[in-house]
């Protein structure tokens, strides 16, 4: 796994943020190699990492680098974490009342806003997660969008989207 580093972007390519539902939706459908077609770095915050490892998906994070980034978030950011995540946890769209269980979606959203990643597309599945990321102003998709913009790219044909 490739840790976070500030290389210039290069223009009219695509980076992304995201938290794990997307990407073990993309390693269950083996269409992470899709996403780096689309994406040339996608970003993660540790704890991310480990909630994949939880799910045994250590062998294709690694297998995933360069292109998948783990940032360490600073002592702030995971202040704000915290306090997004109870937002999470709180909205009506949300399944699970305990904001640590929200944590994931919430690092990755807080990601989002540092300055060298505001430009980037948020991954997010959740519901809740979506709502709250979507109030704080931030362009979202999940791994369906994420799919369906293969689909645009011609990356994949519309049928293909069925198999």
């Amino acid at each position: 796994m490739a840790q976070t580093k500030l290389n210039a972007r290069l223009p009219g390519v695509s980076y992304a943020v995201s938290n794990t539902g997307p990407l073990i939706s993309a390693f269950q459908s083996d269409s992470f190699s899709l996403l780096t077609k689309i994406f040339a770095e996608i970003h993660i915050p540790m704890s991310c990492v480990a909630e994949l490892e939880k799910h045994d998906w250590a062998e294709k994070i690694q297998a995933a680098s360069p292109q998948l980034s783990v940032v360490k978030l600073t002592a702030n950011e995971k202040k704000r974490a915290m306090i997004v995540a109870e937002q999470i946890a709180q909205d009506p769209n949300s399944r699970d009342p305990v904001a640590t269980n929200h944590l994931g979606e919430a690092e990755a959203i807080v990601l989002a806003f540092r300055s060298e990643y505001q430009d980037d597309l948020i991954l997010l599945d959740e519901l809740a997660a979506r709502a709250v990321a979507q109030k704080m102003g931030l362009e979202i998709s999940g791994f369906p969008g994420v799919l369906l913009l293969a689909v645009h790219n011609r990356l994949i044909s519309p049928e293909g989207l069925k198999v």
